[in-house]
């Protein structure tokens, strides 16, 4: 049976206040011509019939009872959705050319790199051809180039060699091992200011915690202040709790009697004052000095919490000051180091120089002018053959252009799926403008539809639910759930996927969704029509040592089957689920069975026209 949502709430709550209304007419009716009937059978006996009337207004009721029980009422809702791949693609030619052959039709099935249809490649053949001669003449521009390349490196290399043996190969082997010297001291000192440089980091850094652990400290402080106020509180709310417990507890029989003498607090003689407002009071002031004392307990416990913090941030603070003055010594061993690697730079370079000085300035300006002689073709041979490089790659970048405008001319499946359009056939000629074919991948649907705002606020995305084709139901869960309204259906749209469908799910048609909406929990569940209503308000009747009570309840959720109860019931009471002319307050009843609902009999009473039951009880009674 379909459960109601919240969406639907005022037309169900309409609905069962005409029934409850119903009931109540019905009640009335019967009763009065129950009434007339029995006086009527009364008088032609004879006498007053007070007597007997009384014995039959004396009889118990027999009802039917059950607890209340505790649980989770969930509402479900049905959607009407529309089915459409979850995947599909347009297959599009990037070229206009003549169709040679078509391998697939409409409906096939096929997988992902299947060839659909050959294009006339006649021109991008042509084009490939031309762009793989010119690759070739590139390629072979680049092996000469490398083989002066070779050459001008051996002659380089030749006249380096004589020049540097005119320079003297040991002074220049000198003058290599002093600049080593001179560079590793350079690099020394580099790395002693990136040393520096890191400790000033580190020194602000800890000055900055050190700052921070100083507020932690302070809010630590207050914290452990706050936590002693609370026990102080805690401690009094506590001793006023067991005063006020100790005041209802009184200590001898005599002074327990005193509180229920005439006037007192507690009177036995006034119904509002007696042993239950008694017992109620010291049960509520045993329940506050129980609370009292878990607050105490809390309180304490927090401020044993607050001191240990506190002390946790004492230290943590002494050892950021600790870490700053090590950062501190840190730094003056490194000024030390630097001031000796400056004094062992300016002897290292002044040995350097003095070195220097002996090499014949003149001698050394020709060698360098003849190395640098060399060196120009050497350069000019390692252009040619980047020259030649960029060349060939151009060539292959022509190659590449040519291989993908051909492969433009052979179209293939991107997904696997079914066709579900051919827009080409052999002979005619395709174009940009109209795909060739449509393909969707029906392994997974999807199902769209269109909900409001407070039942899309119930749904989760992976949320299960069902969808019904023609009376076929398939699984499917939530994949995703609008955030803007809808400008044609002023509601939100929701996708769902159906993971395994068949041959029913076609696209584009129309399908029904059951997903659950509203649910609440950690309420009480009774039959819905045990639930009477006085003004709109429901009550219920439960069985009370064999006496009926009528009890005032709050409800929640409800479907035609089940409502819940939020107060007003525990799972003790014999919530009565029967109907009887006769139920009221005060009535006397006997417990005929004990089950879950009112039964199917109760439910055709109900569903039948009150004003048709009282024609009939009226001409049942005429007859008699």
């Amino acid at each position: 049976m379909k459960k109601q949502s919240i969406g639907s709430c005022e037309k169900k709550v309409s609905i069962l206040f005409y029934r409850k209304s119903l009931r109540l007419l019905r009640t009335k009716l019967v009763f009065l011509l129950s009434t007339a009937c029995l006086c009527t059978l009364l008088s032609g006996c004879g006498g007053t019939g007070t007597e007997e009337e009384e014995v039959v207004m004396s009889e118990q009721i027999p009802v039917r009872v059950q607890q209340p029980e505790p649980g989770t009422l969930v509402l479900k809702d049905e959607f009407m959705g529309t089915v459409s791949p979850e995947e599909s693609v347009y297959v599009i030619p990037m070229v206009t050319a003549e169709v040679l052959s078509t391998n697939v039709s409409l409906g096939d099935e096929v997988e992902a790199g299947t060839e659909l249809c050959k294009l006339d490649s006649e021109p991008a053949q042509l084009q490939l051809a031309s762009a793989q001669a010119q690759y070739h003449s590139a390629a072979a521009g680049v092996n000469s180039a490398e083989v002066g390349y070779e050459a001008a490196q051996a002659q380089y290399e030749s006249t380096v060699a004589q020049l540097d043996a005119q320079m003297g190969g040991q002074k220049n082997l000198q003058m290599y091992q002093l600049q080593i010297q001179v560079d590793s001291v350079h690099s020394g000192i580099d790395d002693i200011y990136e040393q520096m440089a890191d400790l000033e980091e580190n020194k602000e850094d800890a000055k900055e915690q050190k700052d921070d652990l100083k507020k932690v400290v302070g809010n630590a402080e207050g914290y452990v202040k706050q936590a002693n106020g609370a026990v102080a509180v805690a401690k009094m709310e506590y001793d006023k709790a067991a005063a006020e417990v100790t005041r209802l507890e009184p200590g001898d029989y005599e002074a327990f009697q005193k509180m229920f003498e005439p006037g007192a607090e507690y009177d036995r003689n006034d119904p509002n004052k007696g042993e239950k407002k008694y017992e109620y009071d010291l049960k509520q002031a045993k329940e506050t000095l129980a609370a009292a004392q878990s607050d105490y307990e809390k309180a304490t416990e927090a401020a044993s919490q607050a001191s240990a913090a506190y002390g946790q941030a004492q230290s943590a603070y002494e050892q950021a000051k600790a870490g700053i003055d090590s950062i501190e010594d840190g730094r003056e061993q490194l000024d030390n180091a630097l001031a000796d690697a400056y004094k062992s730079l300016e002897q290292t370079e002044a040995i350097k120089n003095i070195t220097e000085e002996q090499v014949y300035s003149d001698t050394q300006k020709v060698v360098d002018a003849n190395k640098k002689a060399a060196a120009v073709g050497l350069e000019s041979a390692a252009a040619g053959i980047n020259s030649a490089q960029v060349g060939m790659e151009g060539a292959q970048v022509a190659i590449d252009s040519a291989e993908y405008q051909l492969d433009m001319y052979t179209l293939k499946a991107p997904i696997s799926g079914i066709i579900e359009a051919v827009n080409v056939k052999e002979h005619d000629f395709a174009s940009p403008n109209t795909p060739a074919y449509i393909i969707s991948n029906k392994e997974a649907m999807t199902v769209t539809f269109y909900v409001s705002e407070g039942v899309r606020n119930t749904f989760s995305v992976g949320q299960k639910v069902s969808v019904d084709r023609n009376g076929k139901i398939f699984d499917g869960a939530i994949t995703e759930i609008g955030s803007m309204v809808d400008q044609n259906t002023g509601l939100f749209l929701i996708k769902v996927s159906v993971g395994k469908p068949d041959e029913s799910m076609l696209t584009g048609c129309s399908v029904k969704v059951s997903a659950d909406t509203y649910s609440q929990s950690n309420v009480l569940l009774i039959p819905y029509d045990a639930v009477y209503y006085d003004n709109g308000k429901p009550y219920v009747y439960v069985a009370v040592n064999g006496v009926v009570e009528r009890r005032d309840i709050e409800t929640g959720l409800f479907d035609e089957q089940t409502m819940t109860v939020v107060s007003g019931l525990t799972t003790q009471d014999q919530l009565i689920t029967s109907w009887s002319a006769n139920l009221r307050e005060g009535a006397e009843v006997s417990i005929q069975s004990e089950g879950t609902s009112g039964g199917e009999e109760d439910r055709k009473e109900e569903d039948s026209d009150p004003i048709e039951e009282a024609s009939a009880a009226e001409d049942a009674g005429n007859e008699e």
